[in-house]
Protein backbone atom coordinates (compact mmCIF):
# COMPACT_ATOMS: atom_id res chain seq x y z
CA UNK A 1 0.00 0.00 0.00
CA UNK A 2 0.93 3.58 -0.90
CA UNK A 3 -0.59 6.83 0.34
CA UNK A 4 0.00 10.29 0.09
CA UNK A 5 -1.55 13.57 2.02
CA UNK A 6 -1.18 17.12 1.88
CA UNK A 7 -1.51 16.93 -1.64
CA UNK A 8 -2.97 19.44 -4.72
CA UNK A 9 -4.93 16.25 -7.21
CA UNK A 10 -5.82 16.89 -10.81
CA UNK A 11 -8.91 14.33 -10.24
CA UNK A 12 -11.30 12.62 -12.41
CA UNK A 13 -11.83 12.42 -16.29
CA UNK A 14 -11.69 16.51 -16.07
CA UNK A 15 -8.71 16.95 -14.29
CA UNK A 16 -10.46 18.95 -11.27
CA UNK A 17 -8.22 20.54 -8.87
CA UNK A 18 -8.97 19.31 -5.11
CA UNK A 19 -6.89 19.74 -2.01
CA UNK A 20 -6.57 16.20 -0.69
CA UNK A 21 -4.81 12.75 -0.57
CA UNK A 22 -4.48 9.63 -2.29
CA UNK A 23 -4.34 5.60 -1.21
CA UNK A 24 -2.99 2.86 -3.44
CA UNK A 25 -3.76 -0.45 -2.97
CA UNK A 26 -2.67 -3.93 -5.28
CA UNK A 27 -1.79 -1.36 -8.16
CA UNK A 28 -5.00 0.28 -7.81
CA UNK A 29 -6.46 3.67 -6.70
CA UNK A 30 -8.36 2.66 -3.33
CA UNK A 31 -9.59 5.68 -2.72
CA UNK A 32 -9.07 9.71 -3.28
CA UNK A 33 -10.44 12.19 -1.02
CA UNK A 34 -10.44 15.72 -0.23
CA UNK A 35 -9.16 17.13 3.23
CA UNK A 36 -7.13 15.07 5.82
CA UNK A 37 -5.71 12.12 5.10
CA UNK A 38 -7.12 9.31 7.36
CA UNK A 39 -4.42 6.57 6.89
CA UNK A 40 -1.69 6.80 9.48
CA UNK A 41 2.35 7.09 8.00
CA UNK A 42 0.81 8.50 4.43
CA UNK A 43 3.82 10.64 2.91
CA UNK A 44 3.53 14.33 3.11
CA UNK A 45 3.62 15.74 -0.52
CA UNK A 46 3.86 19.22 0.92
CA UNK A 47 1.21 20.76 -1.29
CA UNK A 48 2.75 19.12 -4.74
CA UNK A 49 0.76 18.69 -7.52
CA UNK A 50 -0.89 14.78 -8.60
CA UNK A 51 -1.40 14.66 -12.38
CA UNK A 52 -1.88 11.79 -14.63
CA UNK A 53 1.08 10.42 -16.01
CA UNK A 54 1.88 11.41 -19.87
CA UNK A 55 1.69 9.44 -22.94
CA UNK A 56 3.43 10.08 -25.67
CA UNK A 57 1.28 9.16 -28.43
CA UNK A 58 3.39 9.48 -31.34
CA UNK A 59 7.59 8.82 -31.42
CA UNK A 60 10.13 7.50 -33.51
CA UNK A 61 12.65 6.27 -31.18
CA UNK A 62 14.68 4.11 -33.75
CA UNK A 63 16.29 7.33 -35.29
CA UNK A 64 17.10 8.00 -32.14
CA UNK A 65 21.18 7.89 -33.20
CA UNK A 66 20.66 10.64 -35.51
CA UNK A 67 19.71 13.80 -33.82
CA UNK A 68 19.63 16.82 -35.66
CA UNK A 69 21.18 15.44 -38.77
CA UNK A 70 20.03 17.42 -41.59
CA UNK A 71 18.73 20.34 -39.44
CA UNK A 72 18.83 22.49 -42.18
CA UNK A 73 17.48 20.34 -44.78
CA UNK A 74 14.20 19.83 -46.47
CA UNK A 75 11.55 17.98 -44.83
CA UNK A 76 11.55 14.89 -47.39
CA UNK A 77 15.38 14.85 -47.89
CA UNK A 78 15.73 14.35 -43.82
CA UNK A 79 12.94 11.97 -42.66
CA UNK A 80 11.66 10.50 -46.28
CA UNK A 81 11.60 7.39 -47.69
CA UNK A 82 15.26 8.04 -48.93
CA UNK A 83 16.20 10.47 -46.64
CA UNK A 84 18.95 10.92 -44.59
CA UNK A 85 16.99 9.07 -41.48
CA UNK A 86 17.06 5.71 -43.44
CA UNK A 87 20.54 6.10 -44.46
CA UNK A 88 21.70 6.13 -41.26
CA UNK A 89 18.99 3.44 -39.55
CA UNK A 90 20.22 0.71 -42.14
CA UNK A 91 24.05 1.42 -41.07
CA UNK A 92 24.29 1.87 -37.48
CA UNK A 93 22.20 -2.05 -35.94
CA UNK A 94 24.32 -1.55 -32.21
CA UNK A 95 24.59 2.13 -32.24
CA UNK A 96 20.51 1.83 -32.82
CA UNK A 97 19.95 -0.38 -30.11
CA UNK A 98 21.54 1.49 -27.66
CA UNK A 99 20.16 4.57 -28.87
CA UNK A 100 16.35 3.72 -28.34
CA UNK A 101 16.88 1.95 -24.81
CA UNK A 102 18.50 5.61 -23.68
CA UNK A 103 15.47 6.92 -25.35
CA UNK A 104 12.76 4.24 -23.33
CA UNK A 105 14.77 5.76 -20.41
CA UNK A 106 14.28 9.00 -21.36
CA UNK A 107 10.71 8.62 -21.28
CA UNK A 108 10.62 7.08 -18.07
CA UNK A 109 12.57 10.04 -16.85
CA UNK A 110 10.31 12.93 -18.24
CA UNK A 111 6.70 11.51 -16.69
CA UNK A 112 5.91 9.02 -19.83
CA UNK A 113 4.29 5.75 -18.45
CA UNK A 114 2.98 5.01 -22.06
CA UNK A 115 4.24 5.43 -25.70
CA UNK A 116 3.15 4.71 -29.28
CA UNK A 117 6.10 4.44 -31.70
CA UNK A 118 6.11 3.66 -35.19
CA UNK A 119 8.76 1.50 -35.50
CA UNK A 120 10.60 1.11 -39.09
CA UNK A 121 12.78 -1.94 -40.51
CA UNK A 122 9.84 -4.40 -40.59
CA UNK A 123 9.85 -7.43 -38.60
CA UNK A 124 13.40 -6.74 -37.08
CA UNK A 125 12.93 -3.47 -36.17
CA UNK A 126 9.88 -4.55 -34.10
CA UNK A 127 10.98 -6.95 -32.22
CA UNK A 128 14.62 -5.26 -31.39
CA UNK A 129 12.36 -2.66 -30.05
CA UNK A 130 10.40 -5.02 -28.10
CA UNK A 131 13.53 -6.80 -26.57
CA UNK A 132 14.21 -3.61 -24.74
CA UNK A 133 10.58 -2.66 -23.32
CA UNK A 134 10.58 -2.45 -19.39
CA UNK A 135 8.25 -3.43 -17.28
CA UNK A 136 7.31 0.07 -16.09
CA UNK A 137 6.25 1.32 -19.23
CA UNK A 138 3.37 0.25 -21.65
CA UNK A 139 4.33 0.75 -25.33
CA UNK A 140 2.04 0.06 -28.69
CA UNK A 141 4.03 -0.68 -31.08
CA UNK A 142 2.97 -0.15 -34.51
CA UNK A 143 5.26 -1.90 -37.50
CA UNK A 144 6.15 -1.03 -40.74
CA UNK A 145 6.17 -3.22 -43.79
CA UNK A 146 9.26 -3.04 -45.46
CA UNK A 147 8.69 -5.47 -48.69
CA UNK A 148 7.92 -8.49 -46.46
CA UNK A 149 5.18 -10.51 -45.34
CA UNK A 150 2.45 -8.07 -44.05
CA UNK A 151 0.79 -10.55 -42.09
CA UNK A 152 3.85 -12.08 -40.23
CA UNK A 153 4.57 -8.32 -39.06
CA UNK A 154 1.49 -7.62 -37.92
CA UNK A 155 1.65 -11.14 -35.60
CA UNK A 156 4.69 -9.71 -33.69
CA UNK A 157 3.24 -5.75 -33.08
CA UNK A 158 -0.13 -4.22 -32.41
CA UNK A 159 -0.76 -2.91 -35.97
CA UNK A 160 0.71 -0.30 -39.08
CA UNK A 161 1.72 2.55 -39.17
CA UNK A 162 2.19 3.90 -42.38
CA UNK A 163 4.45 6.81 -43.40
CA UNK A 164 2.25 8.00 -45.92
CA UNK A 165 -0.51 6.50 -48.29
CA UNK A 166 1.59 7.56 -51.39
CA UNK A 167 4.44 5.49 -50.18
CA UNK A 168 2.00 2.52 -51.60
CA UNK A 169 0.80 0.77 -54.51
CA UNK A 170 -3.05 0.49 -54.32
CA UNK A 171 -2.92 -3.41 -54.14
CA UNK A 172 -0.47 -2.87 -50.82
CA UNK A 173 -2.88 -0.62 -49.30
CA UNK A 174 -5.76 -2.70 -50.12
CA UNK A 175 -4.08 -5.42 -48.39
CA UNK A 176 -2.88 -3.79 -45.19
CA UNK A 177 -6.70 -2.44 -44.89
CA UNK A 178 -7.87 -6.28 -45.15
CA UNK A 179 -5.29 -7.69 -42.80
CA UNK A 180 -5.13 -4.97 -40.49
CA UNK A 181 -9.04 -5.40 -40.34
CA UNK A 182 -8.68 -9.10 -40.35
CA UNK A 183 -6.79 -9.69 -37.46
CA UNK A 184 -7.93 -6.44 -35.09
CA UNK A 185 -4.79 -4.54 -34.91
CA UNK A 186 -4.78 -0.87 -35.18
CA UNK A 187 -3.55 1.09 -38.37
CA UNK A 188 -2.35 4.57 -38.00
CA UNK A 189 -0.88 7.22 -40.82
CA UNK A 190 0.57 10.01 -41.27
CA UNK A 191 -1.63 12.78 -43.03
CA UNK A 192 -1.23 15.55 -44.12
CA UNK A 193 2.04 16.66 -42.90
CA UNK A 194 3.36 18.38 -45.72
CA UNK A 195 1.14 17.45 -48.38
CA UNK A 196 -2.91 17.36 -48.01
CA UNK A 197 -3.45 13.45 -48.73
CA UNK A 198 -6.68 13.38 -46.01
CA UNK A 199 -9.24 11.91 -49.00
CA UNK A 200 -6.81 9.08 -49.77
CA UNK A 201 -6.35 8.48 -46.22
CA UNK A 202 -9.87 8.43 -45.08
CA UNK A 203 -10.17 5.34 -47.93
CA UNK A 204 -8.11 3.49 -45.39
CA UNK A 205 -10.05 3.76 -42.40
CA UNK A 206 -7.53 4.48 -40.15
CA UNK A 207 -8.17 4.21 -35.96
CA UNK A 208 -6.52 7.33 -35.98
CA UNK A 209 -4.42 10.17 -38.24
CA UNK A 210 -1.03 11.82 -37.32
CA UNK A 211 -0.28 15.25 -37.62
CA UNK A 212 -2.85 17.17 -39.89
CA UNK A 213 -0.67 20.20 -40.50
CA UNK A 214 -1.67 20.88 -43.96
CA UNK A 215 -4.67 20.32 -44.85
CA UNK A 216 -8.15 22.58 -44.98
CA UNK A 217 -11.09 23.17 -43.11
CA UNK A 218 -13.53 20.73 -45.20
CA UNK A 219 -11.55 18.15 -44.94
CA UNK A 220 -10.77 18.88 -41.05
CA UNK A 221 -14.75 18.82 -40.95
CA UNK A 222 -15.18 15.62 -42.85
CA UNK A 223 -12.69 14.26 -39.99
CA UNK A 224 -15.10 15.52 -37.53
CA UNK A 225 -18.07 13.78 -39.14
CA UNK A 226 -16.16 10.87 -39.08
CA UNK A 227 -15.06 10.75 -35.75
CA UNK A 228 -11.52 9.88 -36.41
CA UNK A 229 -8.87 10.72 -33.44
CA UNK A 230 -5.77 12.46 -34.27
CA UNK A 231 -2.85 12.91 -33.09
CA UNK A 232 -0.66 16.18 -33.54
CA UNK A 233 3.55 16.53 -33.12
CA UNK A 234 3.66 20.90 -33.16
CA UNK A 235 7.18 21.06 -31.83
CA UNK A 236 8.64 18.38 -34.50
CA UNK A 237 6.19 20.33 -37.16
CA UNK A 238 7.76 23.35 -36.35
CA UNK A 239 11.26 22.32 -36.12
CA UNK A 240 10.62 20.47 -39.62
CA UNK A 241 9.46 23.88 -41.20
CA UNK A 242 6.43 21.93 -42.10
CA UNK A 243 3.91 24.32 -40.57
CA UNK A 244 1.47 23.95 -37.15
CA UNK A 245 -1.61 21.86 -36.75
CA UNK A 246 -4.39 24.10 -36.44
CA UNK A 247 -5.36 23.27 -32.76
CA UNK A 248 -7.83 25.09 -31.43
CA UNK A 249 -10.02 23.87 -34.25
CA UNK A 250 -8.75 19.65 -33.86
CA UNK A 251 -9.00 19.81 -30.02
CA UNK A 252 -12.69 21.62 -30.61
CA UNK A 253 -14.21 18.80 -32.40
CA UNK A 254 -12.29 15.75 -32.12
CA UNK A 255 -10.49 13.52 -29.55
CA UNK A 256 -7.16 14.42 -29.86
CA UNK A 257 -3.69 13.14 -28.93
CA UNK A 258 -0.03 14.36 -28.54
CA UNK A 259 3.21 13.32 -29.23
CA UNK A 260 6.71 14.62 -29.57
CA UNK A 261 7.67 12.43 -33.12
CA UNK A 262 11.44 11.28 -34.39
CA UNK A 263 13.92 11.93 -31.65
CA UNK A 264 15.79 12.81 -34.66
CA UNK A 265 13.87 15.99 -34.81
CA UNK A 266 13.20 16.56 -31.10
CA UNK A 267 12.75 15.73 -27.75
CA UNK A 268 11.32 12.91 -25.96
CA UNK A 269 9.96 15.50 -23.15
CA UNK A 270 6.11 16.18 -22.79
CA UNK A 271 6.33 19.18 -20.55
CA UNK A 272 7.96 21.07 -23.71
CA UNK A 273 5.40 19.83 -26.30
CA UNK A 274 2.38 20.85 -23.68
CA UNK A 275 4.17 23.96 -23.35
CA UNK A 276 4.49 24.55 -26.86
CA UNK A 277 1.07 23.53 -27.99
CA UNK A 278 -0.56 25.22 -25.29
CA UNK A 279 0.97 29.21 -26.51
CA UNK A 280 0.87 28.30 -30.00
CA UNK A 281 -2.47 27.54 -30.00
CA UNK A 282 -3.13 30.83 -28.76
CA UNK A 283 -1.16 32.80 -30.19
CA UNK A 284 -1.96 31.90 -33.85
CA UNK A 285 -5.70 32.20 -32.80
CA UNK A 286 -5.26 35.50 -31.02
CA UNK A 287 -7.31 33.69 -28.42
CA UNK A 288 -6.73 34.02 -24.91
CA UNK A 289 -9.58 31.29 -24.09
CA UNK A 290 -7.49 28.18 -24.95
CA UNK A 291 -7.93 26.20 -21.79
CA UNK A 292 -5.17 24.87 -20.02
CA UNK A 293 -7.30 21.41 -19.11
CA UNK A 294 -7.86 20.66 -23.16
CA UNK A 295 -4.27 20.90 -23.68
CA UNK A 296 -3.22 18.74 -20.58
CA UNK A 297 -5.53 16.47 -22.00
CA UNK A 298 -3.84 15.50 -24.66
CA UNK A 299 -0.79 14.78 -23.37
CA UNK A 300 -2.42 12.35 -20.48
CA UNK A 301 -5.77 11.19 -20.66
CA UNK A 302 -6.42 11.34 -24.38
CA UNK A 303 -3.50 9.19 -25.36
CA UNK A 304 -4.58 6.06 -23.93
CA UNK A 305 -8.34 6.69 -25.20
CA UNK A 306 -6.69 6.74 -29.09
CA UNK A 307 -4.28 3.88 -28.40
CA UNK A 308 -6.89 1.48 -26.87
CA UNK A 309 -5.45 1.61 -23.39
CA UNK A 310 -6.69 1.68 -19.86
CA UNK A 311 -7.25 5.15 -18.37
CA UNK A 312 -4.90 6.80 -15.95
CA UNK A 313 -7.57 8.80 -14.86
CA UNK A 314 -7.26 9.31 -10.27
CA UNK A 315 -10.40 8.41 -9.74
CA UNK A 316 -11.08 5.00 -7.30
CA UNK A 317 -10.57 1.94 -8.85
CA UNK A 318 -8.76 2.74 -11.78
CA UNK A 319 -5.04 1.98 -11.92
CA UNK A 320 -2.55 3.88 -10.33
CA UNK A 321 -0.58 6.17 -12.83
CA UNK A 322 0.29 9.48 -12.11
CA UNK A 323 3.22 11.82 -11.89
CA UNK A 324 3.90 14.07 -8.33
CA UNK A 325 5.58 17.75 -8.55
CA UNK A 326 6.70 19.55 -5.59
CA UNK A 327 4.76 22.36 -4.94
CA UNK A 328 6.19 26.13 -6.10
CA UNK A 329 4.99 29.23 -4.53
CA UNK A 330 3.05 31.83 -5.93
CA UNK A 331 0.68 29.73 -8.06
CA UNK A 332 -2.83 30.48 -8.52
CA UNK A 333 -3.84 27.79 -11.90
CA UNK A 334 -1.68 24.12 -11.15
CA UNK A 335 -2.92 22.91 -14.60
CA UNK A 336 -1.71 26.55 -16.22
CA UNK A 337 1.60 25.93 -14.36
CA UNK A 338 2.47 22.38 -15.28
CA UNK A 339 1.80 23.58 -18.53
CA UNK A 340 4.76 26.24 -18.73
CA UNK A 341 5.96 26.61 -15.40
CA UNK A 342 7.27 22.54 -14.38
CA UNK A 343 10.02 20.85 -15.82
CA UNK A 344 11.43 17.14 -15.70
CA UNK A 345 13.89 18.47 -13.16
CA UNK A 346 10.60 19.08 -10.86
CA UNK A 347 9.45 15.90 -10.68
CA UNK A 348 9.50 13.80 -7.41
CA UNK A 349 8.06 10.40 -7.89
CA UNK A 350 5.85 8.45 -10.47
CA UNK A 351 3.40 6.26 -9.20
CA UNK A 352 2.73 3.07 -11.72
CA UNK A 353 0.68 0.37 -10.38
CA UNK A 354 2.49 -0.30 -6.79
CA UNK A 355 5.71 1.21 -8.17
CA UNK A 356 7.20 4.55 -6.41
CA UNK A 357 9.71 5.42 -9.28
CA UNK A 358 12.24 8.20 -10.13
CA UNK A 359 11.29 9.70 -6.75
CA UNK A 360 13.76 12.50 -5.30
Amino acid sequence: MIAFKNATILSGEDLEPISGWIIVENRKIKEVGEGKCPKKGATDLKRGIVFPSFTNAHTHIGDTIAQDLGIYEPIKKRVGPEGMKFSVLKKNNQRLIGGMKSSINELLNCGTTAFCDFREGGIKGVLKLKSLIKKDIESVILGRPNGGDIQSLLDVCHGIGLSSVADYSPNELKTIKNLVKKKGKILGIHVAEVEDDVKSALKMNPNFMVHLTNTNDENLELIHELKIPVIICPRANAILGAGVPKIKELIDKNLVGLGTDNVMVNSLNMFREIEFAFKISRGLTKDPTISGKSILKLATLNGRKILGLSSNAIEEGKEANFIIVGRRKYLYDPIVAILHRYETGDIRGIVKGDQFLNCK
